[in-house]
Parts: C-alpha cells; structure tokens; sequence
C-alpha cells in the first residue's frame, strides 16, 4: 500500500489496511519503551536479581495504568482524543513490549493479576461509558471521540490479554473480555469479528496472516474462527461486572511497588556513580564466591 493513502498523523504496521495506528500513540510507546531501558540492568552491565527488570516493568505498566485510569474513569476526560491516544498507546505497548512479555514473571502473582484485571477493566469500561456518551447516536469512530482508527484499536486492544491465557494468576477470562468488547462495537454497526493476531500482516483480508504462517496455522485459525461466538448484550452486563474499573484502579494503588531495595529507583539511570559501583562490586563478590564452590 502507497504510503500517500495513510492518512497524516497515522501509520500502518505491516502494511495491511486495517492496521491504521497514530502517531501520537507510537510516540507515548517509545517514551515508555525508553523509561523501560532505563530500567533494564543489563542495559547498565549491572545483575542485580533475577526478577528487577520484571518488578521494575510491573511498576511502570502501573504507573501508566493508573494515570490513563484517572482520565477514564473522569466523564470530561475520556471523551477528549488525548485520552484515546493514551489509551492507543498501552494496547500497542502492551502487546508489542519486553515490559508485556516480563511484568508476569515474577514470583508476585497477585501484583501480575492487578495489573492484567487493570488493563481489561480499564479498556471495556471506557467503551461502554463512549457507547454511552455518545447516544442518542451510535458509538462510532467519530462519536463522541472523533478517532479514525477507533475500531481497529479497539479490536486489538481485545485481543490483547489473550496472550496472558492459561497462566496460573488469570481468572477473568480474557475471552470473555474479547467477546464483550467486540460486542460494543457490532451492535454499533462497526466490526465485531476477533481479529486473527494482534497485528496483521499485509493481506487484503482481515481474517489472514502473514504469508509465512499461513500453512502451519491455518487450521489453528479455522477452529479458533469456527469456535467464536459473540456475547450477547446481557453477556456484556455480566462481564462488565467481573472487570469494573474502580475496584480495578484501587486493587493497583494498593499493590503500587515501593522503592526497590536500599529506597532506590527502579530506574537505574537516576543512581548515583556510587551505587552503581557498589552494585557492581556486590555482582563481582558473588560471583567470585560461585567460582570458589
């Protein structure tokens, strides 16, 4: 696809038409991604326990969860197109990160919960408080946010905890997630089909994938497809209630990470040339003493 048929402000991942992303969401992800490095110690020549840079991830998708959280969840703020960007932000984050890939490791199951229950109840109460804000009109990509990559985000952003299936922490079903939210948008006329993977490739179809795995999944996609079935609306108000976003935001304040040991940063940049140092000599110390066994 031409790169004069993307609209200014966005970009398309992969080149397939429906993977239309602004720029200002992927600006928000590169600032995160860079808060990330400065979190990651091997980006410092530094080891300093086997679960820092999965605490320190946690503690940032936290952050940024509670402070889109506050815009959400105020009726002024999440009908402005900032705060849909934010939001835009933490799908692609989420779904394309090392943070994504590492905040569930560590051995803190209940902090890996707060922030999976955060994420899903944070997307599927800001659809349904649009839905609302925007009658006596159908939500749409351009009501009440004007957003012309609305659905896309929004299906993406469904499929996103899916990735997280099977692990011990996750209780809601994030299928159900997926369900209620493609609900939201089918009944307002747009697409409510599960996407095939978080970001397509280039195709002129949405229900296929890149060239190079269509032969091994096939068959995978064909049940995956076959096996979906839409929630219907009394579904949505059941599910809606498993994921409600107050309780949700006050479960991560709680489990808000203090201050790494000795009252240091997560972020490994702000120490000081000193405890680098003694971190450093810490590693050398152990080390030495593996070495001696």
């Amino acid at each position: 696809m031409a790169d004069s048929d993307v609209p200014a402000g966005f970009k398309r991942v992969g080149n397939h038409p429906a993977e239309l992303w602004s720029d200002a969401a992927f600006e928000h992800v590169f600032r995160l991604q860079e808060e990330e490095h400065k979190r990651d110690p091997d980006a410092f020549d530094l080891y300093i326990y086997n679960d820092f840079f999965g605490y320190a991830c946690a503690d940032l998708i936290l952050r940024e969860m509670l402070s889109v959280g506050a815009k959400a969840a105020s009726t002024k703020e999440r009908v402005k197109i900032a705060t849909f960007r934010r939001l835009e932000a933490l799908v692609l984050y989420m779904g394309n990160s090392n943070g994504a890939d590492v905040f569930h490791t560590i051995e803190d199951g209940d902090l890996a919960e707060a922030i999976y229950n955060g994420y899903g109840a944070l997307w599927l109460s800001y659809v349904l408080n649009l839905e609302k804000a925007a009658k006596p009109d159908n939500l749409s990509p351009t009501k009440p946010v004007d957003a012309l990559n609305f659905e896309n985000v929004v299906r993406t952003a469904a499929k996103v905890l899916r990735q997280y299936e099977g692990l011990e922490f996750v209780k809601n079903d994030p299928g159900d997630l997926e369900r209620a939210m493609l609900r939201v948008l089918e009944r307002n006329g747009m697409n409510g089909t599960p996407k095939k993977k978080l970001f397509l490739g280039e195709s002129s179809e949405d229900d296929l994938d890149e060239e190079m795995d269509q032969d091994d999944d096939s068959e995978d996609e064909d049940e995956d497809s076959a096996a979906f079935v839409p929630a219907t609306d009394v579904e949505v108000e059941r599910i809606a209630k498993r994921w409600k976003l107050t309780p949700a935001l006050q479960t991560l304040r709680y489990r808000a990470l203090p201050a790494d040991f000795k009252g240091r940063s997560w972020d490994i940049s702000a120490w000081s040339e000193e405890e680098l140092k003694e971190e450093r000599e810490r590693e050398k110390a152990i080390m030495k003493g593996f070495a001696s066994n």
